[in-house]
Order: structure tokens, then sequence, then C-alpha cells
């Protein structure tokens, strides 16, 4: 079985220390050598569990390869919405939300990296608002991440639009999953529907995308019918 280990990290960045919790693959003590993928999971208090559940079910039946799960707590005081926070006008993050953007790129990835074995491949999810959140690590111009899944995402201010810019022009080899549900708000639909029709046009090899629309879903149990399709897809 995985080994379960929750640590904290004294973050200078955001001015705390945060928590998080690591899922190392049954493997991970036996093989002294082998690196892994590493899955940096925001919302990491309740995706762990159903993401840990697929992975170890593929990873059974050799049918998907072991994974580093990284799951950073922010259900503390309403963390995911202060770790989210942008500027309205420019759609960037700002204060809390800058700090938290470079707390996940110079903070806590370093220390994964220093104290376990890690594969070069990395892949960041989020749910609704911390779905929105992530693609802001595409607005780099080298992206420290490999692969997104994107899960019923809120879009700050003209995410829908500048994702597809960005994706035009990285060159850098690109996985890209989001899906929404039926029952998730009119709005974010939309936002998405827009995202999707974008990112479907462009013609890259660089570029693996994959979307879904979950008939019959809510906003909460489309999770659980995504990630095997987003871990499949990659």
């Amino acid at each position: 079985f995985s080994q379960i280990i929750t640590d904290t990290i004294v973050s200078q960045k955001l001015k705390q220390d945060r928590e998080f919790t690591v899922s190392l693959p049954e493997s991970y003590a036996k093989n002294k050598t082998k690196k892994y993928p590493i899955l940096v999971l925001l919302d990491g208090d309740y995706l762990l569990n159903p993401f840990q559940g697929a992975l170890n079910y593929g990873a059974y039946w050799d049918d998907l390869p072991e994974v580093i799960i990284v799951g950073i707590s922010q259900n503390k005081n309403d963390e995911r919405y202060s770790d989210c926070t942008f500027d309205p006008e420019t759609g960037l993050p700002e204060g809390e939300g800058e700090n938290f953007f470079e707390f996940i790129g110079q903070e806590l990835l370093p220390y994964i990296e220093k104290t376990y074995r890690i594969a070069p491949f990395k892949i960041i999810t989020g749910h609704d608002i911390t779905a929105g959140f992530l693609n802001f690590y595409l607005y780099k111009d080298q992206p420290i991440f490999n692969a997104y899944i994107s899960l019923s995402p809120e879009f700050p201010s003209r995410m829908e639009e500048i994702i597809p810019q960005r994706l035009l022009a990285l060159n850098q080899p690109i996985f890209y999953y989001q899906a929404m549900a039926e029952g998730d708000l009119k709005t974010t639909k939309e936002k998405i529907t827009q995202l999707d029709s974008a990112l479907a046009a462009i013609k890259k090899p660089n570029l693996n995308y994959l979307f879904d629309n979950f008939k019959g879903a809510s906003h909460y149990s489309l999770v659980l019918n995504a990630i095997p399709n987003a871990l499949y897809q990659f």
C-alpha cells in the first residue's frame, strides 16, 4: 500500500507554516533508484483520496504508472479563496494569490525534489477556483508543469481568452485536460465551452488536449468521473 506522510513547510512567501500530504507509491521503499512523476493537488484536503484510489487501482493492474502525489492543504480559514486572489482588472495573481503562486514554484516543489526521487514530469490539478488558478503557470514562458487537470474551472478575468494564446506560443509539450458537469453554473459552463472551442481548434503536435462534459453529473460528482479520464489521457 501507499505510504502517506503529512509534512509542514515553513514558507517565507506565505509568512506561515503550510501543511501538505505526500503519498508515496508502494514500490518507493523497495526500488531505491526509481524516479516517479509528481502530481500536485490544489484542494488536496479532498482531492487526495480519489486521485490516490484511481492511481493505486491503475498501478495494481500495471495500467497506470506509479506517481508521487502531493496534496496541499487549503481548508483552514478559507485558504483556497485567499490562495487564489487575483486582480479583477489584470486577471493576474495579486497579494496572497501571488505569494501562493510563488510558494508552489519556489518553495514547495524544490523541497519535494530535494526530499524525494522525482522524475521530470509534473502534473497539477484543481477544482473550480483552484482549477482556474492552476492556469497561471501557463502564463510563464517556460511552465514548470507539464500537465494540467482542470475540473469545473472558475476563470479569473479573460483567462478563457489568454489560455489559447499561451498554448499557441509555448513550444514545450503540454498535456491539458478540462471537464465540466451538466450541473455546473451556466456562467461557468459558458466560459469553459468557449475555451474548449478555442483549444480544439489548435493543431499542434506538442499539445495533447481532451475535454469532457459529463451529463447527469453535479459540480462535485464530476471529480470522480473526470479523474480516470485525465490520468489515462496523460
